[in-house]
C-alpha cells in the first residue's frame, strides 16, 4: 500500500493492484503533456527569456537553475494535492529565482515573466507523430474526447490551436477551472460530469504518473502512454506505447 493526498489534505492508501476490464467506452479524457505533445528546450527556452529580465548572462546555469525549480515546485504541489494553476506555479518559480539571484521584481514583473515562461513551454511544444492518425481513428469510433490536463484552461487550448488538433475535443477540462488539479479526486468528478457519462464507461488516457494516482483515486480506468519506456508506479490498469496502440484496446 502507498499513501498519497487527495487534495484535502487527507492521505489516502491506495491499492497497488491491477485490475482489467472488458472495456465499453463512450469517452476518454486525454492528458496533453507527454501524451500528445512534448517539450523540446522548455527549460532553456525559458531561461532565455528569464535572463532579460534578471540580467544573467549565464542561460546555461539559468537552465539548470529553473529546471530544478520547475520540477521541484511542480512535483511538490501534485504530491501534496495543491496544486491549482501552471500559470500560478510559474509565477511562483519566477519569483524563487529572483531570489536565488538577488533580484528585486515587482508584482506586475512577476506576471510579466510568469507569461513568459508559459509562451515558452507553449512555443517548445511538439507533437507525437502518432497523434493526428490516431484522434482521426478515435473520433470515427463515435467516442467523446476530453483533454483534461493540469495545464490552464487557455495554455491547453493554445497548444492544441498550435498543432491542429482542438478540432477533435468535445471540451477542456483544466486545473485552473476546476481550482484543483490532478490527481485529486475532484477533478475526475468534474470530467465525469461534463461527458454525462458513468465511470464505467470512461478512460483516462495519459503519459504522466500522477494520472495513474488519479486512477486509483477515483476508481475510473486508464490507459498509460509509456513514451519514456519507464516503469510506471502504481501499475495502471492498461500500458500502450503510443495512441495507434490504444486502438487494440478499445
Amino acid at each position: 500500500m502507498t499513501r498519497f493526498f487527495d487534495g484535502h489534505g487527507d492521505a489516502i492508501e491506495l491499492n497497488m493492484g491491477s485490475h482489467y476490464y472488458q472495456l465499453t467506452m463512450r469517452a476518454l479524457f486525454i492528458e496533453v503533456i507527454r501524451t500528445l505533445v512534448y517539450l523540446e528546450g522548455f527549460y532553456y527556452e525559458a531561461a532565455y527569456e528569464l535572463s532579460h529580465g534578471f540580467g544573467v548572462k549565464d542561460k546555461a546555469g539559468l537552465a539548470t537553475a529553473f529546471e530544478k525549480e520547475w520540477e521541484a515546485a511542480y512535483s511538490g504541489a501534485v504530491g501534496s494535492g495543491t496544486f491549482r494553476s501552471l500559470r500560478y506555479l510559474a509565477r511562483n518559480v519566477v519569483a524563487s529565482l529572483s531570489r536565488k539571484f538577488s533580484m528585486s521584481i515587482s508584482p506586475p514583473e512577476l506576471d510579466y515573466w510568469g507569461n513568459a515562461v508559459i509562451n515558452a513551454l507553449i512555443d517548445s511544444s511538439r507533437l507525437y507523430d502518432d497523434v493526428n492518425d490516431a484522434l482521426t481513428s478515435l473520433s470515427n469510433k463515435a467516442l467523446d474526447l476530453y483533454v483534461l490536463t493540469n495545464l490552464d484552461n487557455d495554455i491547453a487550448k493554445k497548444i492544441l490551436l498550435k498543432h491542429d488538433i482542438l478540432r477533435f475535443f468535445r471540451g477542456v477540462i483544466s486545473s485552473d477551472l476546476t481550482r484543483i488539479g490532478k490527481p485529486s479526486i475532484k477533478i475526475f468528478n468534474v470530467a465525469i460530469n461534463k461527458a454525462g457519462v458513468n465511470k464505467e464507461e470512461a478512460l483516462i488516457v495519459s503519459g504522466l504518473t500522477e494520472d495513474i494516482i488519479g486512477s486509483k483515486l477515483s476508481q475510473i480506468r486508464m490507459a498509460f502512454v509509456n513514451r519514456d519506456n519507464i516503469t510506471p508506479t502504481p501499475q495502471p490498469d492498461y500500458v500502450v506505447k503510443d495512441l495507434n496502440e490504444l486502438l487494440s484496446i478499445i
